[in-house]
């Protein structure tokens, strides 16, 4: 029986009473954190070219496009708020599968929970709940990590949770659900490329996979029928994507007992994982040893080999990153920009601020180098980080970070999340009255509670 079979029974099944509290609580705070992604992705480049598209198309008025006071067909919300909620990479990550976990699943499911209507807090916490475990498991299960084989987990698992999470609000059931999965499959692509090349279609490939789920289950719904052996079969996911190097045991086991969601990381930076153990790290010695960038002769920073690849590789063009995307892919950039500003947001990352001389004459000063030490110890996930600081007066300095604030093991509270909303609303492109601040953070707080769901979408 191919393994697509009792996640899909999972997530039929399981109801929002069969979700253990901590990991209620944990999708909340996913949620509020997506959306403090998406409206702070409002503004970002690219984003505005594809809202437009989308209501330049027209259609049916479904679903909302959050912040642009706009519906359009669902599967357009769906593709507009994903890519948003990537734009400026300060969405959650599951760091045991280097996935980006909520980006997609959340704009999916508040997308069709408008084009259905009347769906309840309850259902719509158990449908991401359930969406967020199912991606997380097919990522963890993968043996190579994708910053090694080039496979992107997150623009290829997401097909398969986005399709859940459409398929469970719905109300799908098993055979359609699995058809769903199979259409999903149909769709399932994704590599790094575009992360290594610094482009926006990175984000962008987010908001497809929410498109994608949405387009599995809505066709599965009417009738279309799609392969069933879609993991394990002889052309299936993990033999054609992954070369067969998985883990099935990963994949099923405790489903139903275990939810990853409880093991995301959120984000204090925006800009890639694999570069904040190492902002934390040169930030700490800068307090410490109240380090100034002038004092800086050279840099030098440890990783593993994954994270090496994706933020340090080539190091020349890391140095001197040409885009936004770039630079939030940059360990020398944004190491650099904590260095001289003592903090690493928005303002960071604009056309102007990446030329910064100041930032990038430091980022010259920064190398890279693969620790063998990481690269045994923690070769699976988003790297720690040994940040290794010589000083014009020859002193020495060090720092490992292995548990960055907003990890599974220093998790950020529901307050911080609430703290990190507040902020990036001041970057949305159409400003957000404060009265309405404080309601949607009070609603998701108590979602459960709510009679449907899109009234938090009214006040965006």
């Amino acid at each position: 029986m191919d393994a697509i079979v009792p996640l899909a029974k999972h997530l039929i099944q399981r109801n929002f009473a069969d979700i253990p509290a901590e990991v209620i609580q944990a999708t909340k705070k996913g949620i509020l954190d997506t959306l403090a992604g998406i409206l702070a992705g409002s503004s970002a480049l690219g984003c505005a070219e594809i809202v437009r598209q989308a209501i330049d198309w027209g259609g049916r008025e479904e679903s909302t496009i959050i912040n642009y006071r706009q519906k359009v067909p669902v599967f357009l919300a769906a593709l507009a708020n994903g890519t948003m909620a990537r734009a400026v990479d300060f969405d959650d990550v599951f760091e045991s599968g280097t996935l980006h976990a909520s980006a997609s699943i959340v704009p999916t499911a508040f997308a069709v929970a408008e084009m259905k209507g009347g769906i309840d807090g309850r259902q719509f916490l158990n449908a991401v709940a359930l969406g967020i475990d199912m991606i997380c498991r097919m990522a963890r299960a993968n043996k190579i990590p994708p910053g090694v084989s080039g496979m992107n987990a997150t623009f290829q698992c997401a097909y398969f949770g986005c399709a859940g999470v459409a398929g469970k609000i719905m109300g799908l059931d098993e055979e359609k659900m699995i058809h769903a999965m199979g259409l999903a499959y149909s769709q399932t692509s994704g590599n790094s490329q575009n992360l290594v090349e610094g482009t926006l279609a990175t984000r962008f490939c987010q908001g497809l996979a929410a498109q994608g789920g949405v387009y599995s289950a809505i066709f599965s719904h009417k009738g279309i029928t799609a392969a069933k052996e879609v993991l394990e079969g002889e052309f299936g996911y993990y033999p054609v994507y992954q070369g067969g190097e998985y883990d099935r045991k990963k994949l099923l086991d405790s489903l139903g007992e275990d939810f990853e969601g409880v093991n995301l990381t959120t984000k204090r930076y925006p800009c890639c994982m694999h570069t904040h153990a190492a902002i934390e790290g040169v930030l700490e010695i800068a307090r410490e040893f109240h380090l100034e960038s002038t004092d800086v002769e050279k840099i030098i920073v440890k990783v593993n080999q994954q994270g090496f690849n994706f933020v340090c590789s080539p190091l020349e063009k890391k140095r001197t990153p040409r885009t936004i995307p770039e630079a939030q892919f940059s360990l020398p950039y944004v190491v650099a920009t904590a260095l001289v500003k003592g903090r690493v947001f928005f303002e960071d990352f604009t056309s102007e601020e990446i030329k910064n001389p100041y930032v990038l004459r430091i980022a010259s000063k920064i190398d890279c180098i693969v620790d063998s030490g990481l690269e045994k110890t923690a070769v699976e996930g988003v790297t720690p980080a040994v940040v290794e600081v010589t000083t014009k007066r020859g002193e020495r300095l060090s720092k490992q970070v292995n548990d960055r604030r907003g990890s599974p093991k220093n998790p950020m509270d529901m307050d911080e999340i609430a703290d990190k909303f507040r902020r990036c609303t001041n970057f949305a492109r159409q400003p957000v009255p404060e009265q309405n601040i404080e309601k949607v953070i009070a609603l998701v707080k108590k979602m459960e509670a709510l009679d449907d769901v899109t009234q938090i979408l009214k006040l965006l």
